[in-house]
C-alpha cells in the first residue's frame, strides 16, 4: 500500500489548520505560546519531507533532518507549556533538539548509520510527546476536560508509536525488510494524522478555555472579582440543596457599608471604587474558600456560610464587623479612612427558599442600620417555625 498520497494530503491539511489557527490567534486574548503551534507545522513539514527523501540527501541535510523534525514537535510542547504558564518551557525541547543534532552528526560523519538516526528521531519524539501529555495534567475545568483527554490520548499514541519503532531496532530479528518497511510507513502515516489531530485539539483547547473564562466573567463582579448577583444565586442554590439533603445548617450574612454616599461625595466615584475593592479583599481574606462571598449590588455584600447556625453566624459577623472598623482604608490622599459596616444575619429554616432567606437577612441588616449602624443583628425565625430552628439547623 502506498501511503505517500495520504502523507501529502495530511501535510496540506496541516498547513491549512496552521493558517486557520494563526488567523484565530489575532482575535483571542491571553493566548501566549499558542502561536508556536502554528509555527510548528513548518519544521514538521520540512522534516517529514526530508525523511521521505531517504538516504539520497547531502550529508548536511542528513545531519539536520532529525533536529528539524524534532524542533516541530518541540514547538508544540513549548507552546503548550507557555500557554499553561509552566516554568522553563524551552528547557526540555531545547535539550532534545541539541542532543539530536549531536547524535545525527555522529551517525553521519563518525559512524554512518541510518538505523541510528532513526532511533534518535523516535526517541526524541517519544520524550517530547510524553512530556506534552504530562503537561496537560495542569489543565482543569469542566468545559475542557474532554479536550484534555483527547489531547493526552493523541500525544500518548504518538509517543507509543515512536517507542514501538525505536524498539524494532533493539529487538532480535524476525521481521522481513518488506514487513519493516510497511510498519514504518504505516506508523509514519498514523503519526502524521495524529499530529493533525493534536493541532485541531490545541485549537479546541484554546477555544474551550476562552469559553470557560467568559463563563467565569459572567458570574463575577467586574470591580471586586467576587461573585455577582447571578453567580451568588447559582452557587447558593447548590449550597442550599446540599444542606437540605444532609441536614446541615446554613447561615447568610448581608452587609452594607455605612455612610458610603459620603465617601463618594468626598472622594468621588474612583475613591468609592477603591473602598469597595479593599472591602472585597477583606471579605475574601476573612472567609474560607468554601464560603460563598459576593457583591449583591452597590455597597451591599453577601456571605453564605454552609455548616454554620444562627448564633455562630452572628459571632462571625461581629468578628468581621470589628475587623472592618479597625482597618485603615487608603482612599485618595488619605491613607487611613475609617469605614464601618452594618450586618444582617439569618439562618436557613426548613424548606425556605433563597429569596426568603435573603429577605430576612436584609431585614436584619436594616434593623442594624436603624439601631445606629456599625452593628450586627440576627433575624428571627419565620413566623411558621419556632425560634429553636436557628440553632438546631434544618428540620
Amino acid at each position: 500500500m502506498d501511503f505517500s498520497i495520504v502523507a501529502i494530503a495530511s501535510s496540506v491539511l496541516g498547513l491549512l489548520l496552521a493558517a486557520l489557527l494563526a488567523l484565530t490567534l489575532r482575535k483571542v486574548p491571553a493566548s501566549e505560546g499558542a502561536e508556536l503551534w502554528a509555527v510548528a507545522v513548518v519544521p514538521l513539514g520540512i522534516g517529514s519531507f526530508l525523511v521521505g527523501q531517504g538516504e539520497s540527501l547531502p550529508a548536511l541535510l542528513l545531519v539536520l533532518r532529525e533536529p528539524v523534525l524534532l524542533a516541530g514537535y518541540g514547538l508544540l510542547l513549548i507552546g503548550l507549556r507557555q500557554y499553561l504558564h509552566r516554568s522553563r518551557p524551552w528547557a526540555l525541547a531545547g535539550c532534545v533538539v541539541l542532543a539530536a543534532l549531536a547524535a545525527s552528526a555522529a551517525f553521519v560523519a563518525a559512524w554512518p548509520s541510518q538505523p541510528g538516526r532513526m532511533m534518535v528521531r523516535q526517541a526524541g519524539i517519544a520524550v517530547l510527546m510524553t512530556a506534552a501529555a504530562l503537561t496537560l495534567r495542569h489543565v482543569d475545568g469542566s468545559l475542557v476536560r474532554e479536550v484534555r483527554l483527547f489531547l493526552q490520548g493523541a500525544f500518548g499514541c504518538i509517543a507509543v508509536l515512536a517507542l514501538g519503532r525505536f524498539a524494532l531496532f533493539l529487538l532480535p530479528g524476525g521481521w522481513s525488510d518488506k514487513q519493516l518497511f510497511f510498519f514504518h510507513d504505516f506508523a509514519g502515516m498514523v503519526t502524521t494524522m495524529l499530529v493533525l489531530g493534536v493541532i485541531a485539539g490545541l485549537t479546541l483547547l484554546m477555544t474551550s478555555r476562552m469559553n470557560e473564562a467568559l463563563a467565569e466573567v459572567s458570574l463575577r463582579d467586574g470591580l471586586t472579582g467576587l461573585l455577582n448577583r447571578r453567580g451568588l444565586e447559582d452557587a447558593a442554590a447548590s449550597a442550599l440543596a446540599f444542606a437540605r439533603r444532609v441536614g446541615r445548617p446554613v447561615a447568610l450574612l448581608t452587609m452594607d457599608l455605612d455612610h458610603f454616599r459620603t465617601v463618594n461625595e468626598r472622594y468621588g466615584h474612583p475613591g468609592g471604587d477603591d473602598v469597595l475593592r479593599q472591602f472585597a479583599h477583606l471579605l475574601a481574606d476573612r472567609f474560607a474558600d468554601q464560603e460563598l462571598v459576593g457583591r449583591h449590588g452597590g455597597e451591599e455584600f453577601v456571605v453564605v456560610l454552609p455548616g454554620v447556625d444562627g448564633p455562630s453566624a452572628l459571632a462571625r459577623a461581629e468578628h468581621f464587623r470589628k475587623a472592618v472598623a479597625a482597618h485603615p482604608f487608603a482612599v485618595g490622599p488619605d491613607p487611613a479612612v475609617r469605614i464601618t459596616v452594618s450586618i444582617g444575619v439569618a439562618a436557613l429554616s426548613a424548606h425556605e427558599s433563597w429569596g426568603s432567606l435573603l429577605a430576612r437577612a436584609d431585614e436584619a441588616m436594616y434593623a442594624a442600620k436603624a439601631q445606629g449602624r456599625n452593628c450586627s443583628r440576627l433575624a428571627p425565625a419565620p413566623a411558621a417555625e419556632p425560634q429553636a430552628s436557628l440553632a438546631g439547623g434544618i428540620a
